[in-house]
């Protein structure tokens, strides 16, 4: 599956979709490894925390997946 990698607070995450007809992601580092998935509301939540730490930036991990999905959210429209 296709992956990323987010940086934050310099600390950097790969995240993996784990399939292309749902919307999970596994999300790791050298320390923490978590299934995350936005729900019906469009709040991101962790499903599974597999190991290493339990904090994850989940709401910025979300937004960058968001933008990652759909870049038309994070650009601006300039007009000549």
């Amino acid at each position: 599956m296709e992956s990323f990698e987010v940086t934050i607070d310099k600390e950097t995450f790969k995240v993996v979709r784990n399939s292309p007809d749902n919307f999970t992601f596994g999300v790791f580092n050298y320390s923490t490894f978590h299934i995350i998935k936005k729900n019906y509301w469009g709040a991101w939540e962790i499903l599974e925390h597999r190991f290493g730490t339990t904090s994850l930036p989940l709401n910025e991990i979300g937004k960058a997946i968001d933008e990652y999905y759909n870049p038309s959210a994070k650009r601006v429209a300039f007009s000549d």
